[in-house]
């Protein structure tokens, strides 16, 4: 019902609402509108890429090797007659999961030290932020090649080193939209009354800062995807014969005046898919902030 007693349409209520209101301003952002729909078939093909793969992204084919794209293999062959179409199919799974599940990672962890910090404040701020200056100090990727080198090459060692090499930055990040936080009134107002740090944390500090996460946690993601890539390049991510597209990029690396196609289609899938999860990151900036987003107009 609206507030002139009329009975408003559940439907017509729901467009109504401020959050669908925001959701249509959000859409409202070309890059935006472009990103998500790239995105999502992304995560399509992601998820249905196994069952829509032609041909076993592990079989071998000797009879069919360096062939180039045709009918039969619309990406090609690489060095042992693999189908290339079906293992960029697999491949999107497997790299999409490593890097969102070390994303993960550096969300919980680095959420966690940036709050605690910015709230504790005092000698466990200054703990927690030299540890986190001292990692700051190595390059994410030297970091995550020396947990790699201490756990060994894996696929989920992979995501662990990169999940943590993140956490430095993440943390500052969110350290700072936290202490904005907690200066506010409604802070110091809860704390008067004696509510308890975790009850603050967790329903004052963290749901104001969500709109920060969100963006930085998009933005994480295309550096989680270049970073699980590089380990995968190098022969310290995911291990052959799994289809990761830094690993083929790898095993392409040797062939690309033979072979230009075995370095190329997992390049471009790398750049494209960074490239629109930087997008989206920054049409998410300018939907939270509107400030940014009269100063990207001007």
């Amino acid at each position: 019902m609206s507030v002139t007693g009329k009975i408003v349409p559940a439907k017509a209520a729901f467009l109504r609402t401020p959050s669908f209101a925001r959701f249509g301003k959000l859409m409202a952002n070309r890059k935006a509108r472009t990103s998500l729909l790239f995105i999502g078939m992304i995560l399509l093909i992601g998820i249905v890429g196994p069952w829509i793969a032609p041909y076993d992204p592990a079989q071998a084919d000797y009879s069919a090797f360096l062939q180039g794209p045709s009918a039969e293999h619309l990406l090609g062959t690489d060095s042992i007659g693999r189908d290339m179409l079906s293992r960029m199919l697999y491949g999107t799974r497997v790299t999409l999961t490593v890097a969102v599940m070390s994303v993960g990672i550096t969300f919980v962890l680095g959420t966690a030290i940036g709050v605690i910090s910015a709230y504790a404040g005092g000698w466990i701020d200054n703990v927690l932020m030299r540890i986190m200056d001292m990692l700051l100090a190595l390059p994410g990727i030297i970091l995550a090649l020396a947990i790699v080198a201490v756990l060994g090459p894996s696929q989920m060692n992979a995501m662990i080193a990169v999940g943590i090499s993140s956490i430095p930055g993440f943390s500052r990040l969110v350290r700072g939209a936290a202490l904005s936080v907690k200066a506010s009134g409604y802070v110091e107002a809860s704390r008067s009354i004696g509510s308890s740090g975790r009850w603050i944390i967790l329903f004052q500090i963290i749901p104001n800062i969500m709109n920060v996460l969100i963006v930085y946690t998009t933005l994480f993601i295309g550096a989680a995807i270049l970073d699980t890539s590089a380990l995968g390049f190098i022969g310290l991510g995911a291990q052959p014969p799994t289809p990761e597209w830094g690993t083929m990029l790898n095993e392409g690396k040797e062939y690309l005046l033979d072979g230009w196609w075995l370095a190329t289609f997992p390049g471009l899938a790398i750049t494209i898919v960074v490239f629109l999860v930087n997008l989206l990151g920054d049409a998410l900036r300018d939907w939270f902030d509107p400030k940014a987003q009269s100063r990207s107009r001007a």
